[in-house]
């Protein structure tokens, strides 16, 4: 800054003011302030990031922890709110838990000392929300997609009950009258809202039976359980229809399907949740959500906690849509 006031004639002040994008409250003129960049362009000048967080107690990064980094809709997450930060001149630091509870005092200790302005979090999956407080509570905190019932916390969800609820109603709507619903096994409230928008949906038509309900661990033999599941149900002519609760269990269930055999949307109908990668040749309707606002809304709401140090929670609920691809 001193090399390019020296070039210039002018004080330090002046061109820290315009680097800083402050000019009009340095109430510096726009032909001088064009100048300083030009000449900064010239004398390839780049701010040091580092002393500017010492000065101004931000680091402008912010930390995403997500479950699973290869699972798509993570993947597709990481992507949006990184092009969406950068637009408001932040970077983000992509983190993945792999579901494991016991990484996350490690992953806040690491963004503790990295001096982290805030952190979009997925919740790992069967952790008490106990655990969550004790990690960080100084560090300004969004859950996104999944969340816990009584931790108080911003968060951005979709309507988890009401999609899964018409999802329900649109397969019954095509005559089904054996619905199953696969899942994963956890306590955290975003599935627990989707097998109540399942169960809601068929019991005023006294259709709901427990025994269709599957539910598999995460951590192991997924693909494995749901495939029994379905060799059992499907094979006994129990099963006309499937709500699939996630995107990877909408993976793992159509992969199994095609590998019985089972031809979808005639043999059974089924509605997934994310669009998943299958060879079919059919119409599958699945649960799309609005990944774009999803990133944007999580991304404004962190950055208001980090500028107005508050702790006022916004509960953010967004809508899903229920759409059909060609496979």
């Amino acid at each position: 800054m001193q090399s390019i006031a020296d070039e210039l004639g002018i004080a330090r002040s002046t061109v820290s003011f315009v680097l800083n994008g402050k000019e009009r409250q340095g109430r510096i003129s726009d032909e001088l302030a064009q100048k300083v960049r030009q000449t900064a362009e010239r004398m390839n000048y780049r701010i040091n990031e580092l002393a500017r967080s010492l000065r101004t107690g931000r680091s402008n990064t912010i930390a995403l922890v997500i479950a699973d980094i290869s699972d798509v809709f993570f993947g597709t997450l990481a992507y949006h709110l990184q092009e969406y930060a950068e637009t408001k001149g932040f970077a983000v630091i992509i983190l993945n838990t792999g579901e494991k509870k016991e990484r996350l005092k490690m992953i806040f200790e690491m963004l503790s000392n990295r001096h982290i302005d805030g952190v979009i979090m997925v919740p790992v999956a069967n952790i008490d929300e106990h655990e969550i407080e004790r990690l960080n509570p100084d560090i300004p905190l969004v859950f996104v997609d999944r969340y816990f019932k009584t931790l108080k916390t911003s968060r951005v969800i979709i309507n988890n009950y009401d999609i899964t609820k018409i999802a329900t109603q649109l397969l019954l709507g095509k005559g089904c009258r054996k619905l199953g619903f696969i899942s994963y096994r956890e306590s955290l409230m975003h599935l627990q809202d989707r097998k109540r928008g399942f169960i809601d949906a068929l019991t005023p038509n006294n259709l709901y039976d427990e025994n269709l309900i599957c539910e598999v661990e995460y951590s192991s033999f997924k693909y494995e359980k749901i495939l029994e599941f379905l060799k059992d149900r499907f094979n006994n002519r129990q099963l006309d229809g499937i709500v699939l609760a996630t995107g990877g269990i909408t993976a793992l269930a159509g992969r199994a399907m095609i590998n019985m055999g089972i031809k979808l949307q005639s043999d059974i109908q089924i509605v997934g949740f994310g669009r998943i990668e299958i060879t079919a040749g059919v119409s599958i309707p699945y649960v799309k959500q609005p990944m774009n606002e999803i990133c944007k809304q999580s991304f404004d709401i962190l950055l208001n906690l980090i500028e107005t140090k508050e702790n006022r929670v916004v509960d953010c609920v967004l809508s899903a849509s229920i759409v059909s691809d060609m496979y």
